[in-house]
């Protein structure tokens, strides 16, 4: 046990405890044969303060160079370990968590991704392709970048297969995706996207951050603080330490396996800061099943410290936000500024914990009780600093420079419906013949929804008959914007590209699609409902063009 944590009372450990409990009492589930389970891999709670605490630590990070960032990335099994469990998993470079790619607006992407998995023995057929399948079959996605996605850019129709035979060659794949002269500095986020097998891969830890520098990080305040990437994991695992189908992924199973949420593959790190520091955080929601509330709390009273919020889905805000709490949900990004407060006359350090709060089932992205987790520890020690938060005037003149201009409402010149549905037969759901997950009544099927080059567009998102809440839309390409109500309680409009959309609650985005014709998706962030038809096709085009729906094979 780490000396660290033998400083935690057992009031204080009390205290979080009731904080943190869970809403609703998980079900008794059955167990495996003792046989079937590895050591250290049974599904209990995690206990934080034998396998956490070790020093906070960023992902390896590759930069580019002269407007180039060049790299290798290999998709293959990993071996790791997880509290104790031994897990292999299919993973980037056999690590938890991909490497940190790092570039600037105009920068291209050159990746050779080799993917050395084992044969296929599940692919795709016309029969089956809204079932799970081809789970070793891949592609890369970049997750915010507005990019092509067509050709070998950030086109997920194309289909990475694995060897063909076991002593085989691993095939490998170009990938050149190439940014614009002007693109908003953020944080992004890659991770595999092969329809069929995107959320047992992405919960095995296939997910990377992708950082945009940009005017942001030359703002003198920023520029001067310590940045933090974390890449927020719900890894899922059985009692082997392997994930090998969707039985591990289904509803409420993340609760009942008790695993815990990691940063960058560790369990709640230890991160210190001096007094008056400020510090960069950018978080990343990389996991497919449960909604993050961020909050962070002194562990003396539970008093909550502000996060200072300027950007969302890595696009600029042009003021500070000020929160006591930040929703995540898969696929969200939020970068935050976070200031280290001072000690009280005779104290040596302040301790804070981050924390995931807890959500009531009616307000849950599974519409199950969540309980609350600890994510990390921060130590605040040391000689007070003197560190300053931008102003509002510097972040707005950032986003003047970098984000799309605003949508006006004379540019309006049509609209777009999505509505979520996942359904039951019968409709009790306890042993369904049938369950639907789909986009205006129909599964995936590769028919386009048609847009055009240039326009602006209103679009209403509706979650309709569905046996969970809530699902988090996603589009590609091209940001939308939204206005949601600030810390201030007033409204306030952002870009973003992934918006959780809840029952009886329509949420109402405008959308601009500029600088790229192409084919790619839009869909459920919930990725194994992605994975089962709740995505549909989009085709920008020029309006004196037309095309047909593209191939998902790739091209030789």
């Amino acid at each position: 046990m780490l000396k660290n944590w033998q400083k935690i009372s057992f009031l204080i450990l009390t205290v979080l405890a009731f904080i943190l409990h869970p809403i609703l009492c998980q079900p008794a589930i059955a167990q495996p044969a003792l046989s079937d389970v590895k050591p250290g891999c049974e599904k209990k709670v995690i206990d934080i303060q034998e396998y956490g605490g070790l020093p906070f630590q960023n992902p390896e990070e590759i930069k580019s160079q002269n407007g180039l960032l060049e790299t290798t990335i290999e998709v293959k099994y990993g071996e790791n370990k997880i509290a104790g469990c031994d897990v292999k998993l299919r993973s980037y470079n056999g690590k938890l968590v991909g490497p940190t790619l790092r570039i600037q607006s105009g920068d291209t992407l050159n990746i050779n991704l080799i993917n050395s998995l084992p044969p296929e023995t599940n692919p795709s057929t016309p029969v089956n392709h809204n079932k799970p399948h081809a789970f070793n079959i891949t592609n890369f996605h970049t997750h915010g970048l507005h990019v092509s996605p067509d050709g070998n850019s950030d086109n997920v129709l194309r289909e990475m297969a694995p060897k063909k035979d076991l002593n085989g060659n691993s095939p490998e794949y170009p990938i050149e995706i190439k940014l614009p002269e002007i693109h908003p500095g953020g944080t992004d986020w890659y991770h595999s996207h092969f329809h069929g097998s995107t959320a047992l891969q992405v919960s095995s830890g296939m997910a990377g951050a992708l950082i945009v520098e940009g005017g942001l990080d030359r703002l003198p305040e920023i520029a001067a603080a310590k940045e933090k990437i974390f890449v927020l994991q719900q890894i899922a695992y059985n009692e082997k330490g392997e994930l090998e189908n969707y039985d591990d992924l289904k509803p409420n199973k993340w609760q009942q396996s008790q695993r815990q949420i990691t940063i960058n593959g560790q369990i709640v790190p230890t991160i210190e800061m001096q007094p008056g520091e400020v510090q960069h955080w950018r978080f990343i929601h990389a996991g497919i099943r449960e909604g993050i509330n961020l909050e962070l709390r002194h562990v003396d009273d539970s008093r909550r410290i502000k996060l200072h919020e300027i950007a969302v889905d890595g696009i600029p805000l042009d003021h500070l936000d000020s929160w006591d709490r930040i929703e995540l949900e898969p696929g969200y990004r939020s970068d935050v500024l976070v200031k280290g407060e001072p000690l009280h006359e005779g104290q040596e350090s302040q301790e804070y914990f981050l924390i995931d709060s807890p959500s009531i089932p009616e307000k849950s992205l599974m519409g199950v009780g969540e309980a609350g987790h600890i994510l990390a520890k921060i130590v605040v020690k040391g000689s007070p600093v003197n560190m300053e938060l931008p102003n509002d005037s510097e972040l707005a003149a950032v986003k003047m420079k970098e984000a799309p201009a605003d949508i006006l409402a004379e540019e309006i010149s049509g609209s777009q419906k999505i509505v979520f549905g996942l359904t039951c037969i019968p409709e009790n759901c306890q042993q369904p013949t049938k369950v639907n997950f789909d986009i205006n009544g129909k599964e995936f099927n590769g028919e386009p929804r048609n847009l055009t080059l240039t326009k602006a567009e209103e679009w209403i998102l509706e979650t309709g008959k569905s046996v969970v809440p809530s699902h988090p839309f996603h589009i590609h390409v091209n940001p939308f914007q939204y206005t949601r109500l600030g810390p201030d309680n007033k409204p306030e409009t952002i870009w973003r590209d992934t918006l959780l959309v809840s029952q009886n609650r329509p949420e109402i985005v405008k959308s601009r699609y500029t600088d790229f014709t192409g084919t790619f998706v839009l869909h459920c962030h919930i990725l194994d409902h992605e994975d089962q038809g709740m995505m549909e096709l989009v085709q920008i085009l020029d309006e004196s063009k037309k095309i047909t729906f593209l191939p998902t094979e790739e091209n030789k």
